[in-house]
């Protein structure tokens, strides 16, 4: 009798569960709509126009043009013309003093435009990205004498210049753009001495990994940090997403020691940053 009892209440017990979810389930005011959110990004393109002489054409408007991606037609939502002035793209005389260093690396962020509106008009806007942790000493001086040299006689007055360091652990920024070649060469020549005037607290990672103490051997090691500068050039992109003009990245490194198809999601996710800013 007792087990019949015990039996009854297990029956009562799972009765009650089932009806509290079919009543829960089926319950009028409790259904939410599903919301779909779309959204849309810019693309930049920069397009340039000449006759057969090689002189800009003027005049044109959105309906001059026409943008498809796979074959889909794209909708212009910005036209904008820009003009660099004819005197703002000679070189300026050549500088020839030296400028002192910095005791310290100067800290600087990407100033964002305000919502639609274009920060800088008829501008080309350059960033120097130096890659420390992917060169050695020897290859470092070299790129910084080309970047002085570059800043020093073709560095024109419609150029805005931005300087940009990856030391191995985070992506620096120096300078925003700015068009003021004592600033940028004095920051190039803080790279050349380092911090404290001591160019050993430059980060040197680009000699062979000594992964052998750890069970692995070099190409393994190489592999992440391939990943880690690719990721840094994808957080130098997010950067300089915050501007919607077109930027021209002057990258400055050993190379990339790709190892086949290891590093190629990175590699995507890197290159589509770089699009998608521009």
């Amino acid at each position: 009798m007792r087990a019949k009892v015990v039996s009854l209440l297990l029956i009562l017990l799972v009765g009650i569960t089932l009806n509290a979810q079919q009543v829960g389930q089926n319950s009028p005011g409790r259904q939410t709509q599903p919301t779909f959110q779309v959204s849309s990004q810019l693309v930049i393109e920069t397009v340039s126009v000449k006759d057969k002489s090689g002189a800009a054409v003027e005049g044109l408007t959105a309906k001059d043009f026409t943008i498809a991606e796979d074959g889909a037609p794209q909708t212009i939502s910005v036209f904008e013309h820009q003009k660099f002035d004819d005197a703002a793209t000679a070189s300026p005389p050549a500088l020839t003093k030296r400028l002192p260093p910095l005791a310290k690396y100067p800290h600087s962020q990407i100033a964002p435009e305000p919502a639609g509106k274009v920060r800088y008009h008829d501008r080309r806007l350059l960033v120097l990205y130096f890659d420390m942790g992917a060169m050695p000493l020897p290859d470092q001086l070299r790129a910084f004498a080309a970047a002085e040299k570059f800043v020093r006689t073709q560095m024109t007055r419609a150029d805005l210049m931005a300087v940009m360091m990856y030391d191995g652990a985070s992506v620096r920024v120096l300078q925003d753009f700015t068009d003021e070649r004592d600033r940028i060469l004095t920051i190039i020549e803080t790279l050349i001495v380092g911090e404290d005037q001591n160019s050993g607290d430059l980060n040197d990672d680009a000699a062979a990994d000594t992964g052998a103490a750890f069970g692995q051997d070099d190409s393994e090691f190489n592999i992440f940090n391939t990943d880690r500068q690719l990721s840094a050039l994808q957080t130098a992109a997010k950067m300089l997403g915050t501007l919607s003009e077109k930027k021209a990245l002057v990258y400055f490194s050993s190379g990339l020691r790709l190892n086949g198809v290891d590093n190629q999601a990175q590699l995507h996710a890197t290159i589509n940053a770089l699009m998608r800013a521009g």
